[in-house]
């Protein structure tokens, strides 16, 4: 399978994105003003529930494309996205299930993979490549969540953890402008890029991802 090129800006310095990822600790905030699920089973930016679950809004944008909003301003509690299925798993432990590929909790995205589950799942990075243009697996750049590497924090190094700038004087975190490929616990390629993390009362703790999957031609 040749490369095209979305695949020549794999991000062989994923691992430095993951490392340098500062340590926001309390700064953003816990999410708890606003921003929730209304009973009318809208989130708070008017996403339709289109079968995802409490935390997880899905609109369908057309050729095999899904917008999903989520939920992750609980920052005492995953939630737990399995892509095959685009249902939320409620999950008592996701680090013992390899039912889910995708874990939300705030700012982190967690897979199913490495120290975060049994899964085996990993991904890789994509800079500055077009959603649209995001047609074949890669061959190369793979990695899984894993222990707290050498860098400033003591958090996990997860596999997607680059996923975003920050902002030291505003604490306002901006997307990177990133395309992901994740292989998920069955073994399917899927592509996704983080749009948002704020909803449109600003509260952080609402990511907005564009997903599709990779289908071999």
């Amino acid at each position: 399978m040749t490369q095209g090129k979305h695949v020549v800006g794999v991000l062989v310095a994923s691992i430095s994105l993951a490392a340098c990822a500062p340590d926001l600790g309390d700064t953003l905030g816990d999410g708890s003003e606003g921003g929730s699920l209304g009973e009318s089973g809208e989130t708070a930016d008017g996403g339709s529930d289109d079968g995802g679950g409490p935390q997880i809004q899905h609109e369908d944008e057309g050729g095999g494309v899904t917008r999903t909003v989520v939920d992750a301003t609980n920052e005492d509690a995953w939630v737990y996205l399995d892509l095959e299925s685009g249902q939320q798993l409620e999950l008592a432990d996701g680090s013992e299930s390899d039912a889910w590929d995708l874990g939300f909790r705030r700012f982190d995205i967690a897979i199913d993979g490495g120290i975060s589950g049994p899964g085996g799942m990993e991904a890789v990075a994509l800079e500055g490549a077009a959603f649209a243009d995001v047609t074949e697996v890669p061959t190369e750049g793979w990695l899984t969540d894993a222990v707290d590497g050498d860098d400033e924090n003591e958090d996990p190094d997860l596999a997607l953890a680059g996923w975003y700038a920050y902002d030291f004087m505003t604490h306002v975190l901006t997307p990177h402008p990133l395309v992901y490929v994740v292989r998920t616990v069955e073994g399917n390629a899927f592509k996704l890029e983080i749009l948002d993390y704020y909803d449109d009362a600003g509260t952080s703790g609402f990511f907005t991802i564009r997903w599709a999957a990779i289908t071999a031609e």
